[in-house]
């Protein structure tokens, strides 16, 4: 009978010790550490882990903690798979003789696995002869024969097949299967796409649904295709595209039926949801040598039902203010073509000149690319300018034309690519026939990316500017070139880098600025960045670099927020003028200083 209690008393002590063992008293605070892998890579693996999620929740006990790190591991070999390596070996380790306690992953990532081969399956292949039957190459969905089969890459050209057979005009084109197989004594990877293609189509009739003010017949301006067009699906996504970036809706769906109708073309449907046409906006800025400034924004952005835009800002600072009444005309005449019209009411009191004048202009824009855009246009300016106690009143007549290309990836915090823009200004002043010169100016912009996390950017800035045909001193004060300021040369009071008489700045017939700085985003909402500045003006109309160049230096912090990062910005001048330039300069504003 004793001989038959040993093992029930037995199993009430282990139960007894494992319940014991989940409910020790307290929290098990702890650290992890990722061995064997490169930073990157850490980093990423960190992003996926439950251990690394949940260490502001530390567990009761080791049981408990040693199970949420072993949740890990799988987690782990799935990740390197995207890089090729499908013989991962991870270990966790658990140090209670630390506190707080850590938790060691050892990885060992493995050889690369290389792609053997990639076949097709074609389920559903129409008759031979017909002239869609060409099947993309494996490179052309994305994968080479040779190189290492990340399974980012394999997932990646399943859909570039399915995007491939929708541009050949199949719109139900579908993956069934996707059989991945891999060989661990040749290291070796072998991929099987089976796949539908479903019947050919055209574009059928396009219904819309959900357009209030908007002008039907505008919207269908728009659309690329006429029932009968061969179906493309990169034509349906480019109207989607097009419809979004217009800001006119709310949500756009741009899709096809689910199926053919009696001819065999496929319906198409358009499903929006206007945006409120009105909005309102206000901002504040600040810097040591302007002053405060503020500026109010009213625009509708669909003022007779057809797109067009009518705004109307106000800006007033210590040494201005400006009102700007504006109309934009989207696809005037043809398609991608914009007609802008501005009238403008401004007055600037600065150290250099008293400038009032109120301008009208007319710009015709062309979108040649996504990227490019030309523009030509006509203007007309009057003004009343004081410099050095002299008025002049100029009416000046120009004929701007404009260049912009834009690569870079985001409009106020851009982190990769670059921005090229060219602007040539004929001036004739009507009042006085003798006085006509031309203004250029040109500027390039580059964001490299150098790390990730935390995130690192490289941004490089060169400007340059000249203007012929007239000498300085012929040439409207509100109309030369100046350098220093938020915009140019930090460091430096607003316009005061260049040619000066006493305290007064002359500006001058030529620009030269170069900016570099080095930014950080350390968390989602914090950043900082250091920068140096340099640049003059000059009298002549040939920039030089030599001993004229002003530079400063700084440093910056930014908050990220929804519309834009707000920048606050120190710096100082690295060739200062005694009693001309400030020790320091400050800066307050929203967005990147370029």
């Amino acid at each position: 009978m004793a001989n038959r209690c040993y093992p029930a008393i037995a199993g009430i002590l282990l139960i007894l010790s494992v319940t014991a063992a989940l409910s020790e008293p307290g929290e098990l605070r702890y650290r992890v550490y990722i061995e064997g892998v490169s930073r990157d890579l850490r980093l990423e693996l960190r992003d996926i882990s439950d251990a690394v999620a949940f260490m502001n929740k530390p567990p009761a006990s080791k049981i408990l903690l040693r199970r949420r790190a072993e949740r890990d591991i799988d987690r782990f070999r799935q990740h390197l798979r995207t890089y090729a390596y499908y013989d991962a070996r991870i270990s966790v380790r658990v140090d209670t003789e630390r506190t707080p306690v850590r938790v060691y992953f050892d990885v060992e990532k493995g050889p690369l696995y290389e792609l053997r081969e990639v076949t097709l399956d074609w389920r559903d292949r129409p008759e031979e002869g017909e002239d869609r039957l060409d099947l993309p190459t494996p490179a052309r969905l994305g994968l080479r024969i040779g190189d290492p089969a990340g399974a980012t890459d394999i997932r990646n050209a399943e859909n570039n097949l399915v995007a491939f057979l929708k541009r050949r005009g199949f719109p139900f084109a579908r993956v069934q299967d996707r059989e991945v197989v891999v060989d661990h004594r040749t290291r070796d990877v072998s991929v099987t796409y089976a796949f539908e293609s479903g019947p050919v189509a055209e574009f059928g009739t396009t219904e819309i649904r959900g357009l209030d003010r908007l002008k039907e017949d505008y919207l269908r301006r728009q659309i690329p295709w006429s029932p009968g067009d061969p179906y493309n699906h990169d034509t349906v996504r480019r109207l989607q595209r097009r419809l979004i970036e217009s800001q006119l809706y709310a949500s756009v769906r741009v899709a096809g039926d689910e199926a053919l109708d009696e001819d065999g073309r496929l319906p198409m449907v358009l499903d929006l949801q206007e945006r409120k046409p009105r909005s309102v906006g206000i901002g504040i800025r600040y810097a040591t040598d302007e002053g405060w400034g503020g500026k109010f924004t009213w625009e509708h952005r669909n003022r007779f039902g057809r797109g067009e835009r009518l705004d109307l800002s106000g800006l007033l600072t210590e040494i201005g203010y400006a009102v700007e009444l504006g109309f934009r005309k989207p696809d005037f005449v043809v398609l991608d073509q914009i007609l802008r019209m501005t009238l403008r009411l401004s007055e600037e009191d600065t150290d250099a000149f008293v400038s009032r004048n109120y301008r009208l202009s007319a710009m015709l824009e062309r979108q040649i690319t996504r990227e490019l855009v030309l523009g030509q246009g006509i203007g007309f300016k009057y003004s009343e300018v004081d410099q050095l106690d002299r008025l002049d009143r100029f009416s000046l007549l120009s004929f701007p034309a404009q260049l912009d290309w834009d690569t870079s990836n985001d409009l106020f915090h851009p982190t990769r690519g670059g921005r090229l823009s060219l602007r040539g200004v004929p001036f004739l002043d009507v009042s006085d026939t003798d006085l006509h010169f031309l203004r250029g100016r040109a500027g390039y912009t580059r964001y490299v990316r150098v790390r990730r996390r935390p995130e690192m950017v490289l941004a490089g800035r060169v400007m340059a500017g000249s203007i012929v045909g007239v000498s300085r001193e012929n040439v409207p004060a509100d109309e030369r070139f100046y350098a220093g300021g938020g915009g140019s040369v930090r460091g430096y009071a607003y316009q005061s880098v260049g040619p000066l008489e006493g305290d007064v700045p002359l500006g001058g017939r030529s620009l030269l600025v170069m900016s570099a700085e080095w930014r950080v985003r350390a968390t989602e909402r914090i950043g900082f960045s250091i920068f140096t500045d340099g640049g003059s003006v000059y009298e002549d109309a040939v920039p030089r670099m030599g001993e004229d160049m002003r530079w400063g230096t700084g440093a910056g912090l930014r908050y990220f927020t929804p519309i834009g990062p707000l920048r606050l910005d120190v710096a100082v001048p690295l060739n200062r003028r005694r009693e001309i330039d400030d020790s320091f300069q400050i800066y307050i504003s929203i967005g990147q200083a370029f």
